[in-house]
């Protein structure tokens, strides 16, 4: 029999299998309908998930990141449903929980309209009133290809056809809607308090302008209006202080598609307000006992190597340049810079705290481990920045 093991260290046995909302009950646990999912050994999972071996539970609501996850991922669902209960041409592809919102893109003939998106909103709020049970099956990858080709989701069978072969693959169901998803989700869609569409944009499959146009609905959801209403008010109070909004309306700067997005030209008013937000933050630094320092916007590719920078980050830097026989790269970020000016010279621990401070980054040089980096602060490696840096 297994043994369930709670956040508070008391056990209980079970019977072999019983899923996780029953054997919370049998501990005396009350699943009331704040319980959204929960973590077993570590692993989020669905109440309904069956148990086979000594598990450790607890319980995740909405005021855990992953409980939100699990709440605005089966939030996608609903959204998917009501938008092929009213639009079945409409193809499937991926729907995925944000921060504080959600979205799902479909493969449709045209973009959706704002009626279109208040008729998707209402159908999403009946279907979670309608408070259909979520529930997980699995299919061999054969069977999942067969599944969703007779449904027409060719995006589905594309998915499914890069997954491992051998592997279980497992969808949800609520009533007659079914996706294909690893979960895990509400117990119901009756779980889902409040519901608010957003806004629509498009979006290529897989991020590939090669590929075909997506339309993609963005929403968010909150366990009561009150909740949804408050976050509605702050995007709307994000709306009024937006950057480019105000930056136009006051002839502070502008961003041009001939130029690029988020570069940004500064114009006489707003270089004004920069410079002084500069000196502001030069002149504290400097009270605060930092050095000034200066680096390049570009540095030879092996900086970046050394850095770790080409490893980790390579896919979201801009590619590098050839120049005089050499690989240069525009800096993602001015750290390897301070180290390189701390390394130019033998220094003692003396010295330390040294405080360097350039525009956009301020790094101290401190006494901690000071014995051992010193040794080793002349090679220059990933270990070593971190022994003596600190943001």
């Amino acid at each position: 029999m297994p043994k369930v093991i709670l956040k508070n260290g008391a056990s209980t046995e079970v019977a072999t299998g019983q899923t996780v909302a029953q054997a919370l009950a049998t501990a005396g646990i009350p699943v009331g309908p704040d319980v959204l999912a929960a973590t077993v050994n570590g692993h989020i999972t669905d109440l309904s998930a069956v148990l086979t071996a000594d598990s450790t539970i607890t319980l995740l609501r909405f005021d855990s990141p992953e409980g939100r996850e699990v709440y605005r991922h089966s939030s996608t669902h609903i959204l998917a449903q009501a938008v092929k209960e009213l639009f079945p041409t409409a193809q499937l592809t991926i729907g995925p929980a944000l921060e504080d919102s959600f979205f799902y893109d479909f493969a449709f003939e045209r973009p959706f309209t704002p009626e279109d998106l208040e008729r998707i909103e209402a159908r999403a709020q009946e279907i979670a009133k309608r408070k259909l049970t979520i529930s997980r099956r699995e299919f061999t990858k054969q069977e999942a290809i067969a599944f969703f080709k007779a449904r027409g989701e060719d995006y589905k069978v594309e998915l499914i056809q890069g997954f491992p072969d051998g592997e279980p693959i497992s969808a949800y169901t609520q009533g007659d809607f079914v996706d294909l998803c690893r979960g895990p989700h509400l117990p119901s869609t009756g779980h889902v308090g409040a519901l608010k569409l957003l806004t629509t944009a498009g979006a290529y499959w897989r991020g590939d302008e090669r590929n075909p146009m997506l339309q993609r609905i963005y929403g968010t959801s909150f366990p009561t209006k009150a909740e949804l209403d408050a976050h509605l008010a702050r995007l709307e109070e994000i709306k009024r202080r937006d950057h480019r909004k105000v930056g136009k309306e006051l002839d502070l700067i502008s961003i041009q598609d001939e130029i690029g997005p988020g570069l940004v030209l500064w114009h006489p008013k707003g270089a004004a307000i920069r410079l002084l937000i500069e000196n502001f933050w030069r002149e504290q630094h400097i009270k605060d006992g930092y050095e000034l320092v200066y680096s390049p916007h570009v540095a030879r590719l092996d900086l970046w190597k050394t850095s770790g920078h080409v490893d980790y980050y390579r896919d979201n830097m801009f590619a590098s340049m050839k120049l005089e026989g050499s690989e240069y790269q525009l800096k993602p970020m001015n750290c390897p810079y301070h180290i390189m000016i701390y390394k130019s010279h033998l220094r003692s621990y003396r010295d330390l705290p040294i405080r360097y401070g350039e525009l956009g980054t301020v790094y101290r040089y401190e006494r901690t481990g000071v014995l051992h980096g010193l040794l080793r602060v002349r090679g220059f490696t990933q270990d070593d920045a971190h022994l003596f840096c600190r943001p």
